[in-house]
């Protein structure tokens, strides 16, 4: 016999479909807000755009093994432009989350996907020069399918129904008015549920998995954001660098100082020093540091008011433990060396405050950025030879390091926790 409606498990595919891509079109907008849900939103649109290739997959086996009902009978161009979109919705609901999954893929952060937080999904063995590619694909195909072929879909059902008043819509929602009044089908309580689930969609995305305080947004020069080619994400270590490198150059030019009665001009031993960060990522701990920095120190704790220290470090000398993750925290998402290779400190001052205790003021470049940046150090000096260290905080965000994603703070924090050890010897 041939059907009046589509196979039942086929209509709530539908009806699941549509809310899931409703959800993931206006999941997408809030995307571009800077709050300390930002990362979870972008690991729920992953997850849901997975869902989503396999309903497409799912729904197309049915459609092979149920008969569906014959086409509407009317005009050749009508029946052919129903087709087209219905083709249409099935290309695109397969290479959207292709090309995203390519866009995660090639991204220069690699970060892992956890489907829905449970099950891997691995990365396509793709180029990263492929990146700009699919970010392309993904936002041509995401246009498409919400600014046409959803109108076009949801036009023709409503003509066919309202104005043609055939069983087009019928098929698909059983139990409706073949032949109804405008007013009888707007108070039929079986477009209810649909109704429900598209709103309930837009709702969700809209207001689901925000954070409850918004987050500064980074200050990230325009030049660099045009060169930023990566969108998932990544590297939460960069930050942690950022700030690695903030507090290490500062290290350096205390550390370094402290004899009684001359200035003296004081000379880092790097083998006996150390310049190390640590932060988390969706709580796991990750710790770095830099290896090639310079230091013009000249320090006296009895003429504070004179000392004075310039630190410059080589961003390109991170070391993570990881070389992907180097090169990313390296790359315009992060620290851009290829703008701004250096972070420098310079003193403005020194304050004793304590018993081998003192607080160098001072300034710090980074990221194109110039923030006041005040290091507490404890500092030892024996004979010619001084021991600074020191344990502090600084805030990624100030100097807009981590953009995207990364400038919200659920999988890496803004504060990087700097430890500093330096070892100098007077001339």
């Amino acid at each position: 016999m041939t059907p009046t409606t589509y196979h039942r498990a086929s209509r709530y595919l539908h009806w699941a479909m549509a809310a899931l891509i409703f959800y993931m079109v206006f999941l997408g907008w809030t995307l571009e807000d800077k709050d300390g849900g930002l990362f979870s939103r972008y690991q729920m649109h992953k997850s849901v755009g997975f869902l989503i290739l396999a309903f497409t997959v799912v729904r197309i086996g049915l459609r092979l093994a149920y008969k569906a009902p014959p086409e509407i009978e009317g005009p050749k161009w009508q029946m052919a432009a129903a087709r087209a979109v219905h083709i249409g919705f099935y290309v695109l609901m397969i290479g959207l989350p292709l090309t995203g999954w390519a866009l995660v893929s090639t991204a220069k952060v690699p970060v892992p996907t956890l489907w829905f937080g449970v099950v891997p999904i691995p990365h396509l063995p793709l180029s990263h020069d492929l990146n700009a590619l699919f970010h392309n694909l993904h936002g041509v195909f995401a246009k498409l399918i919400f600014y046409v072929l959803i109108p076009l879909h949801v036009g023709a059902a409503l003509m066919h129904h309202f104005i043609h008043k055939d069983d087009t819509v019928t098929r698909m929602l059983p139990g409706l008015e073949p032949k109804p009044t405008i007013l009888k089908s707007a108070l039929n309580y079986r477009w209810l549920l649909p109704a429900v689930i598209v709103v309930g969609a837009f709702v969700g995305a809209t207001f689901l998995m925000r954070g409850n305080a918004p987050v500064e947004a980074p200050v990230v020069a325009e030049a660099q954001q045009s060169t930023d080619t990566s969108t998932d994400a990544s590297a939460n270590l960069s930050p942690e660098t950022a700030a690695v490198t903030d507090s290490a150059s500062t290290s350096v030019s205390q550390a370094v100082s402290e004899e009684s009665t001359a200035l003296r001009t004081w000379v880092v031993n790097k083998a006996a020093s150390h310049v190390r960060f640590t932060t988390t990522f969706n709580g796991e701990a990750i710790k770095g540091g830099f290896s090639t920095y310079t230091a013009d120190i000249v320090f006296d704790s009895a003429q504070l008011d004179k000392s004075s220290a310039t630190v410059v470090i080589d961003l390109a000398s991170v070391n993570s433990g990881d070389s992907m993750r180097d090169d990313s925290l390296t790359g315009s998402d992060f620290f851009g060396v290829a703008q701004h290779p250096k972070a420098t400190f310079k003193s403005t001052g020194f304050a004793k405050t304590g018993t081998d205790k003192y607080v160098a003021k001072g300034k710090l470049t980074l990221h194109g950025q110039t923030k006041p940046f005040d290091l507490p150090f404890t500092l030892k000096i024996t004979g010619d030879t001084a021991l600074m260290t020191a344990t502090t905080k600084l805030n990624r965000l100030d100097f807009g390091v981590g953009s995207g994603e990364w400038a919200a703070t659920d999988a890496v924090p803004a504060d990087v926790s700097l430890d500093l050890k330096v070892s100098a010897k007077a001339k």
